[in-house]
């Protein structure tokens, strides 16, 4: 009877301990899209002031303040753009929008292999805050995608955060489509979709049951 007095304040012990340790909150993996429509069709409607064009030798500092001033993708030096932006980049796709000599939007194409088949991601999509609302990011996504017709035929997707959602309704118009095939995704994408205006948001009504 001592033994298991004993063990019981031992395991309440151990419980309080547990209970006192900061708990660290996992994020939750980025929304999936995949491309459905044609590559060799993609719109390519260039915004007044502004010209699209592919990446050129001494890009890199301009691209990465890019990425660092658009302020949704977090902390951009030298060594995470080397480490992140060249090693899997499909050089040909990589597209700019720029006004002057500023780059002030981005996206490129990415060999990746997703769901165990190769694939091509759109990736590192992004606008300068000063010059957003004025459709650069689809200028950008879209010359990828047009670029990327000329690669070898592989399906074409891209990751995003629900919290993207001007971004969201971009890839949307390009013509992604929303990934349903993992646990949860369909209340997230209805949660993300009913933000969007019509006739985004009645997509939410037409993804598969929870």
């Amino acid at each position: 009877m001592r033994r298991t007095s004993r063990s019981l304040r031992n395991l309440s012990l151990l419980q309080l301990l547990i209970n006192r340790l900061p708990r660290r909150k996992i994020p939750r993996p980025q929304l999936l899209m995949w491309f459905s429509g044609s590559l060799e069709t993609v719109p390519l409607a260039d915004a007044t002031g502004y010209t699209r064009r592919g990446l050129t030798d001494g890009d890199e500092a301009g691209w990465y303040q890019l990425l660092a001033v658009n302020g949704e993708l977090g902390h951009w030096d030298p060594e995470r753009a080397r480490a992140q932006l060249y090693p899997d980049l499909v050089r040909s796709t990589q597209t700019f929008v720029v006004q002057g000599k500023q780059l002030v939007a981005c996206a490129g194409m990415y060999d990746r292999v997703m769901l165990g088949i190769p694939a091509w991601e759109v990736g590192w999509v992004a606008v300068h805050p000063e010059h957003q609302h004025r459709c650069l990011g689809r200028q950008a996504a879209a010359g990828a995608l047009r670029a990327a017709g000329q690669l070898p035929v592989r399906p074409v997707y891209l990751r995003t955060d629900d919290f993207r959602i001007p971004a969201i309704r971009t890839y949307l118009k390009l013509g992604f489509v929303p990934d349903c095939s993992r646990f949860g995704d369909v209340r997230r994408w209805q949660s993300v979709l009913r933000l969007l205006p019509e006739p985004y948001a009645e997509l939410a009504d037409r993804l598969p049951e929870a």
